[in-house]
């Protein structure tokens, strides 16, 4: 799908697909195309005089691969983030090229800051290239930044659930078991595997800011956009910052629900020792009167069966006294 801007006197106008186009090519400053055509895509290789990436070339990770000049265009690819809300987020490709009055932007994945941006423009009277750049990057911004403040809120969640205070644990009668805590760090794992493609995408996005925002990268064939793009910049860097921080929360919580975790296997195998221990002697004197021997004490006698089971209790409670004294129990 391609979509036009341009500007009229009437105010920002769109088109969508070429047949709404219908040829007019005055007052254009930005054309998106969303997981375009091979027809579209020749409309704006012809219209703007250059060659558009292919969908593999945006994947490439060398950096001369995503951020480069040619016929007088600017070419830079970053990533970000997409489908946060759903079960499979994935990382984005988005290309973004500056030719003369004339932004172009081409991606395969519907973005919601995309569709948010593209309606305020709607409501404006005019704009040009530069603003439509740095706007959409204010939007990209913007969104990772809820992004990540989402994900924030879900570790602590987490950390309230897992870190539960001892005086409020005994009030509820309650504690992660095994299973809570496996969930935990099943969550733990899959939070931290996200935050790391948005760390990785911020660092993309950074090296695309710089590289826009560089006078003498493509010899000075654009307008500066060294000091419009600061602010941008700097949002960057610290969404950057915070995304560290949540890493190092996540590897904190990771390493204490693993603490967690052996601590309930330790008590469950402390159970087992417990009840070895106090069932070991009444096992050694029922096997002591279950031997076939003739000449034994009480063998004969009315009582010893009774003897030998008030024996067999002492031997099993006795240990149990013990460890509740000691407080092992």
């Amino acid at each position: 799908m391609i979509r036009i801007y341009s500007q009229s006197e009437q105010g920002i106008t769109r088109t969508v697909g070429l047949e709404e186009q219908g040829g007019q090519v005055s007052g254009i400053f930005w054309i998106d195309l969303l997981t375009p055509t091979a027809e579209e895509l020749r409309y704006a290789e012809t219209l703007c005089a250059i060659e558009m990436p292919t969908k593999d070339e945006m994947r490439e990770i060398e950096a001369t691969s995503r951020l480069y000049c040619e016929d007088g265009a600017r070419f830079m690819t970053t990533t970000v983030l997409s489908r946060v809300e759903t079960d499979e987020p994935i990382i984005a490709e988005i290309t973004f090229i500056l030719k003369e009055r004339v932004l172009i932007t081409i991606r395969h994945t519907d973005s919601y800051s995309f569709r948010m941006f593209a309606q305020q423009l709607l409501r404006r009277q005019d704009t040009n290239r530069d603003l439509v750049f740095i706007g959409l990057l204010e939007s990209l911004v913007d969104r990772q930044a809820d992004v990540l403040e989402r994900f924030g809120a879900d570790l602590d969640s987490l950390s309230k659930k897992v870190f539960l205070s001892p005086r409020r644990r005994r009030e509820k009668e309650e504690s992660p078991d095994t299973d809570d805590l496996r969930d935990a760090l099943e969550e733990l794992g899959r939070v931290g595997d996200l935050i790391t493609r948005q760390r990785d995408a911020l660092v993309n996005l950074l090296r695309m800011i710089t590289f826009a925002g560089n006078e003498d990268s493509c010899g000075g064939a654009h307008d500066s956009l060294y000091v419009p793009l600061r602010p941008v910049s700097r949002d960057v860097n610290s969404l950057s910052e915070y995304a560290s921080f949540l890493s190092n929360k996540i590897n904190f919580m990771l390493d204490a629900v693993l603490g967690l975790i052996n601590i309930e296997q330790n008590d469950i195998v402390k159970v087992f020792t417990i009840m070895s221990v106090v069932f070991l002697p009444p096992t050694l004197i029922a096997s002591i009167f279950g031997m076939n021997f003739d000449h034994m004490p009480l063998l004969h006698s009315p009582w010893g069966f009774w003897i030998s089971i008030v024996m067999m209790i002492l031997a099993g409670a006795i240990p149990l006294i013990i460890f509740k004294l000691k407080r092992y129990i």
